[in-house]
């Protein structure tokens, strides 16, 4: 089939798309519908309707195996609106894509950098099937000039629609933009289109997208995609609202920007206060170290680290590494940037000393505590008793022990006077600030062979192994969906998963109360058979 090309200026929206990241590719089918309806009406140029995926079809989800499921759920084309469609090669049977139709034309295919030939093999066979193909090489910013060039020679054999500049990792810098753009149009053959895809780390998408139209090669189209809102993947992408007004004003273009409005007010509003995406320093610091968003995520979502800790994480990782997602490998960066090995057998000893053969009060920072305080002050009152905190000092009463492993509750705390003797894990040493104690971190962080530094379970293995007789424990809540903590200042955003640290820390704690005894002081959700 013959494809007439552009020498426009075209915009892509694709929210139904790269929005699903936030929502697992759910809207609901009128939400679909009419998120289209509005796009059409703003007379947007592409419409990218969501995913292609070797899926069960379910109307509510923007997820299709073919073109036909996926027109089911779109209103009728007007205004010259193109219908799109994503696929990542390594995730769809080809096979089951029908030939074009042209009620959707478009197919986008994105593939990794460790799956190229496959990707431009799968790009082959659909350009035949009569579509109008984006190739979007995953990453395309992390290539060396030399890789473009031998992608480039590929592409211009396959003879796709466009090719497409990627910034996966939000890593692009305006000068990494003139290079490629420059690189790109003397190589790329004159009549294949060129496709920018932009995410926002580094709060650059919407200046980086000025550029690039005004750089535009002049015998050559152009797409550029964003989404309503900047709605995709923590920290999103561009917002096509402002682009399409940008276009307005600088291109006479002529979109209706009500429909785009509404459509923002409607339904991803809500959506953002629901899961909220946007800019993050620790995304910014993936797109500085140019390696995948995820590492950042997963280090983030650890709890324990400051901003500058990420940091040094981040600097870590090996260059073949840095752009294809291993959670095995971060996890054994993060322990060795934990496991700062000491001697601390002399801090063991003198604990000792304090804490065998004594009933052991640990007290955490949940919740219970406040309504509890008379009861804590009673147990801490005996002198058969020491009582040891987890991660914070208590304003309402300060155990004999204060115990970090974190280094932000630890950088909180560290510096201030208090009553309570305070020993640290040795991951914090680097922090600059003493403590009368310090432990290993690795003999405590580890249950089941795999790390779990959840310093509750810490202080209680750690006075397990110093010869307490009896524990009780107080503060040990549990994690749900309301407020979790003591005081305000320890609040931190939980995981969904809640679920499955919660049943991990009820088996952790019945593990170790075949060794001791343990007796709990407040409600919590660890009790109870695992």
């Amino acid at each position: 089939m013959k494809i007439n090309k552009t020498n426009e200026i075209e915009l892509m929206d694709c929210t139904l798309r790269d929005g699903g990241h936030i929502t697992g590719s759910y809207f609901g089918k009128e939400v679909i519908y009419d998120i289209a309806q509005k796009m059409i009406q703003s007379k947007i140029d592409i419409l990218e309707a969501g995913f292609l995926k070797d899926c069960t079809f379910n109307p509510d989800y923007a997820l299709y195996n073919n073109v036909a499921e996926a027109l089911s759920l779109l209103p009728p084309k007007a205004n010259g609106v193109k219908y799109a469609l994503l696929v990542q090669e390594d995730q769809y049977d080809d096979s089951k894509l029908e030939p074009c139709n042209l009620d959707i034309e478009i197919i986008r295919i994105s593939f990794h950098d460790y799956d190229l030939k496959e990707g431009l093999d799968f790009s082959k066979r659909i350009v035949d099937k009569g579509y109008q193909v984006y190739i979007n090489p995953i990453n395309l910013v992390g290539y060396s000039d030399r890789q473009v060039l031998d992608i480039i020679q590929r592409v211009n054999e396959i003879h796709p629609y466009a090719f497409s500049i990627v910034d996966t990792f939000g890593s692009m810098l305006k000068s990494d933009l003139v290079r490629l753009l420059y690189m790109i149009d003397n190589n790329l053959d004159p009549s294949i289109n060129l496709g920018l895809h932009l995410h926002e780390n580094q709060s650059l998408s919407y200046s980086l997208a000025q550029a690039f139209i005004e750089m535009k090669p002049p015998t050559r189209g152009i797409t550029v995609d964003g989404s309503l809102y900047g709605m995709g993947r923590v920290p999103g992408n561009l917002c096509i609202e402002l682009i399409m007004e940008y276009m307005n004003h600088t291109h006479a273009k002529g979109y209706s920007m009500e429909p785009v409005y509404d459509a923002i007010d409607e339904y991803i509003v809500d959506i953002k206060k629901r899961i909220p995406w946007g800019y993050s320093t620790a995304y910014a610091l993936s797109a500085q170290h140019r390696v995948h968003r995820t590492f950042a995520e997963y280090l983030l979502n650890k709890g324990t680290l400051k901003t500058k800790q990420i940091n040094q994480i981040l600097s870590m990782i090996a260059p073949d590494k840095k752009t294809r997602w291993n959670k095995d490998y971060i996890e054994q960066l993060y322990i060795e940037y934990q496991s700062r090995t000491v001697d601390d057998h002399v801090a063991i000893e003198k604990l000792r000393d304090s804490i065998s053969g004594k009933t052991v009060l640990l007290l955490a920072s949940g919740s219970s505590i406040n309504s509890a305080e008379a009861s804590i002050r009673e147990k801490c009152g005996q002198d058969s008793v020491v009582s040891l905190s987890a991660n914070f000092i208590w304003d309402k009463y300060q155990c004999d022990f204060a115990f970090f492993t974190n280094f932000k509750r630890w950088d909180f705390y560290g510096g201030r006077e208090t009553a309570s003797e305070k020993i640290i894990t040795s991951n914090l040493l680097s922090s600059g600030m003493d403590a009368e104690y310090v432990v290993n971190f690795a003999d405590y962080a580890f249950s089941n062979n795999h790390l779990f530094d959840n310093c509750g379970i810490m202080l209680l293995k750690l006075v397990v192994s110093l010869g307490a007789s009896r524990v009780i424990l107080a503060g040990y809540d549990g994690f749900s969906g309301g407020n979790n903590f003591a005081a305000q200042h320890l609040e931190k955003e939980i995981s969904t998963d809640h679920w499955e640290e919660n049943c991990e820390m009820r088996k952790l704690i019945s593990e170790i109360a075949t060794q001791v005894p343990i007796e709990f002081l407040t409600t919590s959700l660890y009790q109870g058979k695992v």
